[in-house]
Parts: structure tokens; C-alpha cells; sequence
């Protein structure tokens, strides 16, 4: 039973990242509520249900209830698909704020005029 608790501790440190991510994009959200920080929220909330899926829940199903090989195999593919998704939709996201505040800066410093010594 230890060695069970042990695998379990250690699978669920893979959530950590994807974790602190989602986090991260759930305070974007809540100061910032754009297109870009949708994107970024919707991408780090999907991921990190996919990864909690893939460490927990797959593992369970296929330890006790005993699924056949297709099955894992169509759950796998359904859920790349999706995971595929939710990074694109991150990465835009990601680009979107790269790019605006990219953007914001060089509107900021045209502002202001050139200091003369």
C-alpha cells in the first residue's frame, strides 16, 4: 500500500506547473479581462484538467476497471485532440499579450519627448 501512496505523491507532481500556470492566468483574468487573458484561461484550465485526467483518472480506470487496450487507445486520441486545442488557444493567448504589450510600450514611450542634454 506505501508503494501505491508513494507512485500516487509522485504522479501528482506533474500538476504542479500546470497548476500554478492556471493560477497565474485566473489573476490575468480577474485585472485584465480581454481576449487575451480568455485565451490564456480557457487553454491553462483545459490543460490542467487534461493533466489531472492523464495522472488520476486514467490510471484508476485502467488499474480497476480493467480497459482493454482500444479503449485507452480512443480516450488517448479523443483527449490529444482536445489537448491540442487548449494549446492553441494558450499560445494565441500568449501571442496576443506579447504583441499588445509590445505595442503598449512603443505608444508610451512616443509620449513623452526626447530628453536634450
Amino acid at each position: 500500500m506505501d508503494n501505491s501512496i508513494t507512485s500516487m505523491l509522485f504522479s501528482l507532481v506533474s500538476l504542479i506547473s500546470p497548476l500554478f500556470v492556471f493560477i497565474a492566468s485566473c489573476y490575468y483574468i480577474s485585472k485584465n479581462a480581454k481576449v487575451d487573458a480568455i485565451l490564456l484561461f480557457i487553454g491553462s484550465g483545459v490543460a490542467l484538467l487534461l493533466n489531472i485526467f492523464y495522472s488520476v483518472v486514467m490510471p484508476y480506470l485502467v488499474q480497476n476497471n480493467g480497459m482493454p487496450v482500444s479503449e485507452v487507445t480512443r480516450y488517448y486520441s479523443i483527449l490529444g485532440v482536445v489537448s491540442f486545442i487548449a494549446g492553441i488557444c494558450f499560445a494565441t493567448g500568449l501571442f496576443l499579450l506579447i504583441y499588445n504589450t509590445v505595442n503598449a510600450n512603443k505608444t508610451t514611450n512616443n509620449q513623452f519627448p526626447p530628453i536634450n542634454n
